[in-house]
């Protein structure tokens, strides 16, 4: 590879990485729950938690986390009288994953 094709690469990756560099996502928890929900769209609260391993707190400050940022969108109902939440992972966490993937891909 030439001294020009490298420093392409490194342009390249140097935007990739500056793009997923929100402190939203500099949590191996968080990056987890987006990745899960970039495979399946839609999880519940129950099925992250058996994910992550995390604790119900946790999990939730988590959760409003990406929220905030825009991530991820919660939706909460009721199941046979039992309260549930819904996450779904929204078109800007859709991106923020793929490019993740890519950076993880090159390595």
């Amino acid at each position: 590879m030439g001294e020009s094709e490298s420093m392409d690469s490194i342009d390249r990756y140097s935007r990739l990485f500056e793009s997923i560099n929100d402190p939203a996502l500099k949590s191996s928890v968080r990056l987890t729950i987006l990745i899960s929900l970039g495979m399946n769209r839609r999880l519940n609260f129950s099925d992250l938690l058996k994910l992550t391993g995390s604790g119900k707190g946790s999990l939730h400050n988590h959760i409003s986390r990406l929220e905030s940022a825009g991530y991820v969108v919660t939706t909460r109902y009721s199941f046979f009288s039992s309260p549930k939440v819904r996450v779904e992972i929204t078109q800007k966490g859709r991106e923020v994953v793929k490019r993740y993937l890519e950076i993880v891909s090159h390595i």
